[in-house]
């Protein structure tokens, strides 16, 4: 999406021909569902705009951009080499905190392109023009103060805006990034506080003991959980559970967290008592053993617990067995929530390893420039493929059999090992010949293991000319 000029959209004419207008001259890849309110409060900001400069039609502005994935909405955005200038627009009275709250907001977003911000909102009802302060305060503003900044000396970004922002940026995790989490130099996306809201709410009015959020990796489900965790310690003492090897990740925030008890998955055992605890709180619950789960489950318990999970829909049920999200679906009052707008992960590689743990009927026509599938006939040839791969910054894993640690942590690049075990159902399930009896299926592990890749995956296949069939077609 490209900039546009706002003196263009603003004239006169039919609302449908407007729309086609501007996504012409956009290049919006959909036909935008322009408000007439917000049209409105535009042509009045355009007529105060010409009576304080003489050439507003070079003025070439983003309108209604949003951020990809995260669902953060501007009106307007005009982005030089030096400074960005955010106007949103009201129509009806606002009050002064809920127009400074979008603003910092606003600015937190714009902040990481590294230039001036200035930020105003106008209220065409009230016929006022605000700007925030760089002491966070609301105070009005001038016509010639706006003109003033919009015509500031500077060459216009021309290319797509959607390039300058990366959402992956916006979505810290409390456990990689404890300072940035307890600075709250972070926002929730909507979906993530519509979430919340609806938790909490539920949670005060004793609406419901058991609460359940799922997502694919990357949709921000460890964030959510612990900005929940923080607003129901600001009285009471909460318990967070850990699931998998989280090793010292979460030492920092123990220490300054007091109100909120942290306990590894391992160290929970039959008669412990939890009833000091407001809320239990289990992050990444798909690796909660089903016999920790139940020691949970038959807790005598009044307060709530909420468990965050990976969604696991795509993988055989045959390799699912029993395990505790299959458990937490049985529970007959579990309240869910799914988490479905994906921030750190790569669409790319996600919509390729859902597909490759279960093949897609229709052919799927996606392309995927970030994904190599090679062959090895041994040994010898995989672990030479995969030395040529250590020389491009992949991090490997080999087989699953050594995979079992869940280490692997947002890693750009990728290698995995694919050996002659794996194999497709006659419906379309990546599966795994087991051997003996394990905690996970080795198909479980391997999607795990592979949304951890952010930018590039590799897949090696070895001694299994079926499965690499499959993917060669796959991609």
């Amino acid at each position: 999406m490209i900039s546009v000029s706002i003196y263009a959209i603003t004239r006169n004419q039919n609302i449908k021909q407007l729309q086609k207008m501007e996504q012409h001259l956009s290049g919006r890849e959909y036909s935008l569902n322009i408000r007439e309110w917000e049209l409105s409060s535009m042509k009045e900001l355009v007529n105060h705009l010409e009576k304080h400069m003489s050439e507003v039609y070079k003025l070439r502005l983003f309108y209604s951009f949003q951020i990809p994935r995260l669902g953060k909405e501007f009106d307007l955005l005009q982005i030089t080499d030096e400074q960005i200038v955010n106007i949103e627009l009201k129509s009806g009275a606002v009050s002064e905190e809920a127009i400074r709250k979008q603003l910092i907001q606003n600015r937190y977003y714009l902040t990481a392109l590294g230039r001036q911000i200035r930020s105003y909102t106008y209220i065409s009802s009230q016929n006022r023009l605000v700007r925030l302060t760089n002491h966070d305060r609301i105070v009005d503003a001038d016509w010639g103060e706006l003109c003033a900044d919009l015509q500031k000396d500077g060459n216009d970004y021309e290319g797509n805006i959607e390039d300058l922002f990366q959402a992956e940026l916006y979505l810290i995790s409390p456990l990689a990034e404890p300072d940035r989490f307890l600075r709250k130099e972070y926002f929730l996306t909507s979906q993530q506080r519509d979430i919340e809201r609806q938790i909490l709410r539920k949670i005060k009015i004793k609406e419901g003991q058991y609460f359940w959020f799922s997502g694919l990796p990357g949709t921000g489900k460890t964030l959510l959980l612990y900005d929940i965790a923080m607003k129901l310690s600001n009285r009471q003492s909460v318990c967070m559970i850990h699931c998998g090897e989280n090793g010292k990740k979460w030492e920092l925030l123990h220490e300054r967290l007091r109100r909120i008890v942290f306990l590894p998955d391992n160290q929970i055992e039959k008669g412990m008592d939890f009833s000091t605890y407001h809320a239990v709180l289990i992050d990444e619950a798909h690796l909660l053993s089903p016999d920790k789960l139940k020691i949970l489950l038959e807790q005598n318990m009044e307060y709530p617990m909420i468990f965050s999970s990976d969604c696991e829909d795509m993988i055989a049920p045959e390799e699912l067995g029993e395990n505790a999200v299959r458990i937490l679906k049985s529970l007959p009052e579990v309240q869910t929530f799914r988490l479905t707008n994906r921030i750190r992960t790569n669409a790319e590689l996600s919509s390729f390893i859902q597909s490759m743990i279960h093949l897609p009927r229709n052919k799927c026509h996606r392309s995927y420039p970030h994904i190599e599938v090679v062959y090895a006939n041994n040994e010898k040839e995989a672990e030479n493929l995969l030395q040529g791969y250590d020389m491009q910054g992949y991090q490997r894993r080999l087989t699953c059999s050594e995979m079992k640690g869940m280490a692997v942590r947002d890693a750009e690049r990728l290698a995995v090992v694919l050996d002659e075990r794996y194999y497709y159902d006659e419906k379309g399930y990546l599966r795994y010949e087991r051997v003996g009896k394990q905690e996970m299926s080795d198909v479980r592990r391997l999607f795990h293991i592979l949304n951890q890749a952010k930018e590039r995956l590799v897949l090696v296949v070895m001694r299994n000319e079926k499965v690499y069939e499959v993917l060669l077609e796959l991609v």
